[in-house]
């Protein structure tokens, strides 16, 4: 009888360090009961909330139906209509505009115009709007500042932060640790999933020297956003909403992902969700150099530094004429002047900017096979538009 009691204890006490392990309130529990991220992801998360605008912008509309049967030509010489790609590679929302004016809304696969969703790494490029704001509110003195200036804890983890700067962060090339898979024991899953962002940056070592290597990374993000609400004194999803998210014209509610109730860190890296119509709206603010109709919401002296080339930070590896700098991937074919401006996200979640002619598109979806290149597909039209107009 004793025995039984024993193994019973020792059962209940197994059975309950499983349950809490698979509670969501733990990164573990999160990982095995979550696992595969998703568009929705944002009904898993807290977030913090965004009202629509009491005075909407909208952009004019002069729908192009015949873009529906747009011929897109495949490597095996076969043509898609484009409606029909969109429909088949589970696209939820897709968008064109030039000139303020909408030549393209087609919303998919059970989706609206209202639909919620979630933006994945188009956040971090989201964020370079948060850290342009805050260098001009003098919050941030300089993008070559020490990031030791504004998080002196980090030095107690590794001497080496004292060579890191903002610059490393925004540019990807920190050499902070990171394991690039999805396993439990990875980098990925711990920077989507962790309940408390701040604790697992503060365990992070720099693994390579600051500067020399291009290392995508979504701690560097989270570490962006530690130093917003550091020198703010404001959770970042606060700071962006009195800063940019109020300033926009915003049609619909949205929200930014926290790591948890407790911690409420913002997740920068993924977390912010909205409708694609007021996705597109960072795209104008950037074609209008951080102008808002009659507001200046960001300087033009950093838009303009934010999408200025540097040839040390082209990606060779990646292969054309691409280059990452400020949390945005840039295109330029001759090395001096910007092609493209653009954001992309886990799943084909993509915000492309063509400043020559003036025009935005934004895709979202529920996965980003089904094309053998968005952005290629997004050049495309591009040049058949500037042909039908011309």
């Amino acid at each position: 009888m004793k025995n039984q009691f024993i193994g019973m204890t020792i059962t209940l006490l197994l059975l309950g360090m499983l349950f809490n392990s698979c509670s969501t309130s733990t990164y573990v529990g999160r990982w095995i009961k979550w696992n595969s991220s998703g568009i929705d992801d944002f009904k898993h998360f807290p977030n913090y909330s965004y009202q629509a605008s009491p005075i909407p912008f909208y952009f004019e509309k002069n729908d192009i139906e015949d873009l529906d049967n747009l011929t897109i030509p495949k490597n095996d010489k076969r043509a898609n209509k484009l409606i029909d790609l969109l429909n088949n590679s589970k696209t939820t929302a897709f968008l064109i505009i030039r000139n303020d004016t909408i030549l393209y809304e087609r919303y998919l696969n059970n989706y609206q115009r209202n639909s919620m969703n979630t933006s994945f790494s188009v956040a971090k490029s989201i964020t370079s709007l948060m850290i342009g704001k805050a260098l001009d509110d003098k919050l941030i003195h300089s993008r070559d500042d020490k990031l030791t200036k504004y998080l002196p804890q980090m030095i107690k983890i590794d001497r080496n932060y004292e060579n890191v700067s903002i610059a490393h962060i925004l540019d990807m090339r920190s050499g902070i640790q990171f394991k690039d898979h999805d396993l439990i024991w990875g980098d990925k899953p711990k920077a989507y999933y962790h309940p408390n962002l701040r604790k697992r940056i503060e365990q992070l070592r720099v693994k390579s020297k600051p500067g020399k290597n291009f290392k995508y990374n979504p701690y560097n993000t989270i570490i962006a956003g530690m130093v917003i609400e550091k020198t703010s004194d404001l959770l970042a999803a606060e700071y962006f909403e009195q800063n940019i998210w109020n300033r926009l014209g915003m049609e619909y509610s949205g929200s930014w992902s926290l790591d948890s109730k407790e911690s409420k860190m913002t997740k920068m890296e993924s977390g912010l969700n909205l409708r694609a119509i007021d996705f597109a709206k960072f795209g104008r603010l950037i074609l209008n150099h951080g102008k808002w109709n009659d507001q200046q919401i960001i300087s033009a002296e950093w838009m303009n530094d934010c999408f200025k080339i540097d040839k040390s930070l082209k990606l060779d590896e990646y292969g054309g004429d691409i280059y990452y700098k400020n949390f945005w991937w840039i295109y330029s074919k001759d090395g001096r002047m910007v092609d493209i401006i653009s954001g992309w996200g886990h799943l084909g979640q993509y915000l492309y900017i063509f400043p020559d002619s003036n025009t935005i598109i934004v895709r979202m979806g529920k996965k980003q096979k089904g094309v053998e290149s968005w952005g290629n597909l997004f050049k495309t039209i591009n040049e058949k538009i500037n042909s039908s107009l011309n």
